[in-house]
């Protein structure tokens, strides 16, 4: 079931993606810029009907990897900590299981409207390892694969 529902957020999603010239390969997009590689990708779970949405953000400075994937990038996070508040977390996670709840396309619009005014924004706004690093929104709880010390380094 999760991935007859990952395929109808793909389709909602790719005009999104597609306008900041994302390229889309499986269920993941991705964009290199001069600094910053940015993925998004989603991911069906394995024990249940729930999916998760997966950001990575890659410093192309240090040429470790020649085409990176979300997995490679140096800051890792899903789309609900890009959320401001419990409640706001709360909806979101009800949203991506699809067990029980809303119907399928109320959740897959409801969703796609999170990523668009939630993560777009993200991506429009973040094209320098200094945005990252300056970020209000880039929490100390996200998962930083090294890159905080790599983003400090960069920025000297």
């Amino acid at each position: 079931m999760s991935s007859v529902i990952s395929k109808k957020l793909q389709e909602v999603l790719k005009p999104h993606f597609k306008a900041l010239g994302f390229k889309k390969k499986g269920a993941s997009w991705g964009c290199a810029g001069d600094e910053l590689a940015k993925w998004f990708n989603i991911q069906c779970s394995r024990n249940s009907d729930s999916i998760y949405f997966n950001v990575g953000i890659y410093f192309q400075a240090t040429q470790e990897i020649a085409y990176p994937k979300e997995l490679d990038c140096h800051l890792r996070f899903r789309v609900e900590q890009l959320l401001s508040s419990d409640d706001e977390i709360k909806e979101f996670y009800d949203l991506s299981n699809f067990e029980s709840g809303l119907n399928v396309e109320a959740k897959v619009e409801k969703i796609a409207n999170i990523i668009a005014n939630k993560l777009i924004p993200f991506f429009n706004h973040h094209n320098s390892v200094a945005d990252i690093l300056n970020s209000e929104l880039v929490k100390p709880y996200m998962y930083w694969n090294n890159g905080e010390d790599i983003a400090t380094k960069l920025c000297d």
